[in-house]
């Protein structure tokens, strides 16, 4: 940003007090104790729009389906010299952190009684491609995805991308429910012991299999730590025993998303992209 972000926001009418973080997409700071300002450093007003549809439809699933789980819902919006800013729901709550795998499994399975509703399925998945259509079986859109992803990858060996592609297409569908998509202990915030709240959907967020999520959150559980195998074999254990997911099935989604994260790192090389690989290449050798 080329000017003082809470400056832009008090010179737009809000009275902010502190700023809270910032990340890639723009910087947030506090309003008040109920509320916060988020400055988006490129997000345009359509797309903001969309994400305030689909918090709103998020709420509204979880409440309905008994998990009083709250998302940072856009109040507000606004522009200012181009940019655009929302007001949205403060949330209260520690993040989780570290490799905890309970708290994430619990919010899985308020996540899978979510059912599917146009406005969860609102959101790109990922940026620059288009929603996935709730009428159509998950593994069908994954695997159109993979391959319309697969040439800005680099050192994918040939024919996995055609067999990964047949393998997610003869996926058994299942009723579509919400998928957070990168679900990391990080986002989850726990108050008094139990999920209070629920960060950063938006990369992958749409309507599909829950066995989607489960497969990536386990690997998100520690990325690059030396337990970090460990760690995600152990949440797939956990999932299976809790959900009957089918352990080849998760390696598969694993995989899936590895490409999909591989091929926006696409140009940038360095860690991220080789552990996304390494999901692919942990496919492939199964």
């Amino acid at each position: 940003m080329s000017t003082d972000p809470l400056a832009l926001m008090r010179t737009a009418g809000y009275d902010v007090t502190h700023e809270l973080g910032r990340g890639m997409e723009g910087v947030v700071a506090a309003l008040d104790d109920a509320r916060v300002v988020k400055l988006w450093d490129r997000r345009p007003l359509d797309e903001v729009e969309r994400l305030r549809t689909f918090y709103d439809a998020v709420e509204a699933g979880l409440g309905a389906a008994g998990a009083p789980i709250a998302v940072p819902r856009i109040l507000e919006v606004a522009e200012a010299d181009g940019l655009v800013l929302t007001v949205q729901r403060r949330l209260r709550g520690t993040s989780v952190g570290g490799a905890r795998p309970e708290p994430v499994l619990d919010v899985l399975e308020a996540l899978a009684r979510v059912p599917a509703h146009p406005d969860l399925a609102v959101l790109p998945v990922p940026d620059g491609e288009p929603p996935f259509d709730p009428a159509v079986p998950f593994g069908e859109s994954l695997a159109a995805l993979v391959v319309r992803r697969a040439p800005l990858v680099d050192g994918l060996e040939d024919g996995a991308v055609e067999e990964m592609a047949a393998a997610l297409r003869a996926l058994t569908p299942v009723p579509a429910r919400l998928v957070h998509g990168d679900l990391g202990p990080v986002h989850v915030l726990l108050e008094d012991g139990r999920v209070s709240g629920l960060l950063d959907f938006g990369y992958v967020s749409t309507v599909g299999d829950p066995a989607f999520d489960a497969a990536v959150a386990a690997c998100l559980q520690d990325m690059f730590g030396p337990g970090a195998a460990d760690a995600t074999a152990g949440f797939d254990r956990l999932a299976v025993q809790r959900f009957g997911y089918e352990p080849e099935v998760l390696v598969l989604h694993r995989a899936a998303y590895g490409l999909v994260t591989a091929s926006c790192l696409a140009g940038y090389p360095g860690r991220h992209l080789d552990w996304c690989l390494a999901l692919v290449d942990t496919w492939a050798q199964s």
